[in-house]
């Protein structure tokens, strides 16, 4: 049947190409021949695939080539003929580097300038959390240096139970040199000030006669060095050391994408600053402690005795403003006094 419509089919449109018109029952029957063919069609590839897909082995080939690695990128990737497809010389895309979207938190841990021993460390006792700061990439590791303080930068070196104290005799001014080692890197503030020196020089020199254990360790200035190019891991102690001994671990804990939550927030940003037990005066025991004793003839039960500045006047010296014995004495400051980013250098009481 669908043999005779066919034929019938042709004879319509050869009359139509000769500028007859067709019958009508010719153009119907050869419209449902051509339907007839087509679901006829589809029907016996529908079959014909349904067939194969039986065999596991054809079912495997079909499956492997749906895999990324299958892909013909050449047909995927098919071009106008008029566009040449070679391709000159590439250049990299350069995206531009804005730091300050990026919030970095950084964990300060007490310093010590001592090797902690085995039962210190386990317990964790000693190794406590003092400062915990968010920076931005934009910040460098110098205002990360400048976001903390610690009592051995406030310390002196001198007797000034005969003298007054000056500002330049804080040991953060008589020995400025301070580091920080990250990855495989010393971070150094090099300045013109004679008083500041390399701190990782012997180190490194100490290191170079080891080559076999050691390969050779870069130095940067921290004051160009920002916070978002830092190559470190997250949660990885390293170290700060300033005052030549005194080691400070500092840990990038997180970092986070900036929202709208810090768009009045002024960066360095302290989170925390842990609340330490100030030193009371020995004597008073109410005021805190001004001045450290040393070196003396049995005149305080300690050596080094703690005293404020009251009963420090009325216990050492006497009516004409001697010294009642030999003994050294400092000023002193605690981390309690320390305070805020040590601004109450600022207002010193000397």
């Amino acid at each position: 049947m669908f043999h005779k419509f066919g034929r019938e089919a042709q004879l319509a449109l050869n009359q139509a190409l000769d500028g007859k018109e067709p019958k009508g029952c010719l153009m119907e029957c050869g419209m449902n021949h051509l339907m007839a063919d087509n679901i006829l069609a589809s029907i016996e590839l529908k079959a014909a695939e349904d067939y194969r897909r039986r065999n596991m082995q054809y079912k495997s080939i079909a499956l492997r080539s749906l895999r990324y690695d299958r892909i013909d990128y050449k047909a995927l990737a098919r071009q106008s003929p008029y566009r040449d497809d070679r391709l000159g010389p590439q250049k990299p895309i350069e995206f531009p580097k804005d730091y300050s979207d990026m919030i970095v938190a950084v964990s300060v841990y007490h310093g010590y300038s001592r090797e902690l021993k085995y039962h210190e460390v386990r317990l964790g006792r000693l190794l406590k959390v003092t400062d915990r700061i968010e920076l931005t990439g934009e910040n460098t590791l110098a205002d990360l240096r400048n976001a903390f303080g610690c009592p051995a930068d406030y310390t002196f070196c001198e007797d000034f139970s005969e003298k007054k104290p000056q500002l330049n005799d804080i040991a953060k001014n008589k020995f400025p040199s301070s580091m920080f080692f990250i990855h495989d890197t010393f971070y150094i503030d090099p300045s013109d000030d004679p008083n500041v020196v390399d701190p990782s020089l012997e180190i490194r020199n100490w290191a170079s006669r080891r080559r076999s254990m050691f390969d050779e360790f870069d130095v940067r200035p921290m004051r160009s060095q920002k916070i978002g190019e830092l190559v470190g891991r997250l949660g990885l102690p390293y170290v700060y050391i300033h005052q030549g001994v005194c080691e400070h671990l500092v840990v990038l804990n997180d970092v986070i994408m900036r929202n709208e939550s810090h768009d009045d927030v002024e960066f360095p940003r302290r989170l925390i600053e842990r609340n330490s037990r100030r030193v009371s005066c020995a004597l008073c025991a109410e005021s805190s402690a001004e001045w450290a004793i040393m070196e003396h003839d049995d005149l305080l039960p300690s050596n080094p005795g703690f005293l404020c500045d009251a009963c420090y006047r009325e216990l050492c010296f006497d009516a004409n403003q001697r010294k009642v014995c030999n003994f050294v004495a400092t000023p002193y400051f605690d981390k309690k006094e320390v305070g805020e980013c040590s601004q109450f250098v600022d207002q010193l009481r000397f």
